[in-house]
C-alpha cells in the first residue's frame, strides 16, 4: 500500500508532498505531478492521508510520521541529516549511484555537477548526473539542492531556483549559528 500526506514548511515554502512505501520514502516533492511521474503512478493509485490521520501503528504511517518530525527539526535549525528509511529502487542504476553520491554532500556545503561526476567514477558524464539530479525523487532528504554550476552559479532545480536559494540560504545561516563554517560552504546570502 502507498500512504500520502502534505507537510507545510516554513518561509514561505510551497507544499511538500510525502509518498510511502512498504514501510519507506519513496517521495519527497514539492509537487505531486512530479512524483506522479517519478513512479509511474497517478493520484488514484495513492492511499490519501491527512497528518492527524496517519494511522502511527501502519509502517507507512511511521515512516511518515518520522519523516515530518526530521524536516520540522531541519527547518528549526536542529538537523542537519536525515534517517527515515528510504526506498531508491525505482530510479536507474545510474541514478541510483549519483542519488547515493549526493547523500554524501555534507550540510552546508555544495559541490559542482562536474565534482558529482568525479566523485562517482564518470568525470565526463556531468550532464547525465544532472539529468539524474533532476529525477530525484526524494528531494531535500537526498540534497540534490547542494549541487551547483561549476562556475559557482546555482544551476538549477526541478523544485524552482528560489526553493533552491531558500533551502542553500537556510542551511548557510544554521551553519554560521553553530559557530563553524562550512567547507565550500555556500555564500553567506545568495541573491
Amino acid at each position: 500500500m502507498i500512504s500520502i500526506t502534505h507537510y507545510t514548511p516554513p518561509f514561505d515554502l510551497p507544499i511538500i508532498t510525502l509518498i510511502a512505501k512498504d514501510g519507506k520514502l519513496v517521495a519527497l516533492d514539492w509537487f505531486i505531478q512530479k512524483s506522479e511521474n517519478l513512479l509511474g503512478m497517478s493520484a488514484d493509485d495513492f492511499d490519501y492521508q491527512k497528518i492527524d490521520a496517519l494511522d502511527k501503528q501502519t509502517t507507512n504511517g511511521q515512516v511518515l510520521m518520522q519523516a515530518i518530525q526530521e524536516l520540522d527539526e531541519y527547518f528549526e535549525g536542529k538537523r542537519t541529516s536525515f534517517g527515515v528509511p528510504l526506498n531508491l529502487s525505482h530510479g536507474t542504476p545510474f541514478q541510483q549511484q549519483v542519488w547515493q553520491a549526493l547523500l554524501s554532500i555534507p550540510y552546508g556545503q555544495t559541490i559542482s555537477y562536474a565534482t558529482l561526476a568525479k566523485q562517482i567514477g564518470k568525470p565526463t558524464a556531468f550532464r547525465a548526473c544532472a539529468n539524474a539530479n533532476g529525477k530525484n525523487p526524494i528531494s531535500l532528504i537526498i540534497p540534490c539542492h547542494r549541487v551547483i554550476a561549476s562556475d559557482g552559479g546555482l544551476g538549477g532545480y526541478t523544485g524552482g531556483i528560489d526553493i533552491k536559494k531558500t533551502l542553500l540560504n537556510h542551511e548557510d545561516k544554521v551553519c554560521d549559528n553553530l559557530h563553524h563554517t562550512c567547507a565550500n560552504s555556500v555564500m553567506a546570502e545568495i541573491l
